[in-house]
């Protein structure tokens, strides 16, 4: 075989158990050179496990793996310098600047950024105008933009990517799959992990793991097609809430600054009692601070707001009382059982004492946790600690609850199933204010608020904003209005 010809990853029956959980079971395949390769998998089926094993930072228990020619084991060293790799959580160091983190992971690699800029150059000048900015501060995309850069600035021949696009916005998204067609052009291989069924049919083969065992490796259609009960689920029907006409949230002319950066600009909008209110907008677009007001956690500038007929000026502590709250990054405790979150979470709320043991008993076994009762959160597979996070978020039967993004990172049918108890939450009177990156997850709301650049672009139903924009779904709308878009940030 021609040495451009041997597959540039060599994978043979890989196992890896912690303590008595296997988390991958006899994994093998092969990467060809220049492939973008696709592993795709429900929550906790091994998949940034596999990672971590092939880019050296974990030791297999059984089998073994060669990249580029070197094995994983005893060629590690080798290894790191010729491949980049971006971990599913941002591995920037949010204290540095843009510039500085450049540097340094540069300078880990023996390098500088002058050296290899070329490789970098189309995508660094997309945030060199805020070189100076910690990366903390920066949105979303651009922090995914960034994290490119210092993966690719030593010039690796692969590129490993674990969920590079969770939390991202649609535009962001489609900006970064750009980007790694035009690396795959120039000769890098890419390997990606993506919850995104769109993204997997970007790649030239995908990889299906389930439990920790390879199902099925083929095209996307084959694959997609093969298991399309859990990548593809049929979509929830949805029959609009049964919302009065009574405001629950009031927001008048709201605005909030941040020295002379404006975030939220001047919005006004009503939420209905009973509906479920989507939130969406494009990273940098306002959403979580705006959502941060009506939580009571931010004071705003100027402007009115009511939530539950609380002022967000003089009554903050009141509301964050009488709501539910879900955020991007889970408020559970690793490091306490299941059953010992509720009851932590249920006496933070109030809940009186002879009510907590029948009441978790009755919610874990509706949301099918009560078998991992005694389980660590930190031990749940994402999806699992989603359902739970919620749950608890709603125990104090709240009539509002705040979710922002919260099924970012998890596999289309745990998304489904997540919707589904929000429409129990809905049927129970819940008011449900929701963001997400998420265009099928727009459809299941009844109204939709579009924000671009700080301000409400548009408001209606998913039907009437389609029809408005004259859109196919509401992606399209999505793309369309972000396009609008002046501010980088």
């Amino acid at each position: 075989m021609k040495q451009e010809d041997k597959p540039i990853i060599q994978v043979s029956h890989l196992a890896k158990r912690y303590g008595k959980t296997v988390a991958l079971h006899d994994v093998s395949f092969n990467v060809k050179r220049g492939e973008l390769f696709g592993i795709i998998g429900p929550d906790g089926s091994g998949k940034t496990t596999l990672f971590r094993l092939l880019t050296t930072l974990l030791v297999a228990d059984e089998g073994q793996a060669e990249l580029c020619g070197f094995n994983v084991l005893t060629d590690y060293r080798k290894i790191r310098q010729r491949i980049g790799y971006m971990p599913g959580r941002f591995s920037l160091y949010q204290d540095l600047t843009v510039e500085e983190n450049l540097t340094f992971f540069a300078t880990v690699f023996h390098t500088t950024v002058e050296a290899n800029y070329g490789q970098i150059k189309e995508i660094y000048e997309q945030i060199a105008p805020f070189r100076h900015r910690r990366a903390g501060a920066l949105s979303g995309g651009m922090k995914q933009k960034l994290a490119l850069c210092c993966a690719l600035i030593h010039n690796p021949e692969i590129l490993f990517l674990d969920e590079p696009t969770t939390g991202v916005d649609p535009v962001s998204r489609k900006e970064l799959w750009q980007m790694l067609h035009r690396l795959q052009t120039r000769g890098v291989t890419i390997v990606v992990s993506t919850p995104f069924m769109d993204e997997a049919r970007r790649c030239d083969r995908i990889a299906f793991i389930r439990e920790g065992y390879i199902s099925g490796i083929d095209t996307p259609s084959i694959i997609l097609e093969r298991f399309k009960d859990i990548l593809c689920p049929s979509p929830l029907h949805h029959d609009s809430t049964s919302a009065d006409d009574t405001p629950i949230i009031r927001v008048s002319q709201l605005v909030k600054r941040f020295g002379r950066f404006t975030a939220v600009d001047h919005i006004s909008f009503e939420v209905k009692r009973g509906e479920i209110f989507g939130f969406l907008g494009a990273n940098g677009a306002g959403k979580t601070t705006a959502m941060r007001i009506l939580c009571g956690l931010s004071l705003p500038t100027e402007g009115q707001a009511e939530v539950l007929g609380y002022d967000v000026y003089t009554q903050s502590e009141e509301i964050k009382k009488h709501i539910g709250y879900m955020s991007q990054k889970f408020s559970l405790y690793e490091d306490l059982t299941v059953r010992e979150n509720v009851r932590l979470f249920a006496g933070i709320y109030g809940i009186a004492e002879k009510e907590i043991a029948p009441r978790t008993e009755e919610m874990l076994r509706r949301i099918s946790l009560y078998d991992e009762r005694n389980t660590l959160v930190r031990q749940l597979p994402l999806g699992w600690k989603q359902r739970l996070s919620f749950s608890i978020s709603i125990f104090h039967h709240p009539r509002l609850v705040f979710l922002d993004e919260p099924t970012g990172g998890v596999d289309p049918a745990t998304r489904k199933q997540f919707w589904e108890l929000i429409y129990q939450a809905a049927n129970q009177g819940i008011t449900v204010f929701v963001t997400t990156h998420y265009m099928d997850e727009a459809e299941y709301c009844d109204r939709i608020s579009m924000m671009v650049d700080g301000r409400i672009r548009a408001l209606d139903t998913p039907a009437g904003l389609k029809a408005t924009f004259k859109a196919k779904d509401m992606d399209e709308v999505f793309q369309k209005l972000a396009r609008e878009a002046q501010r980088s940030e």
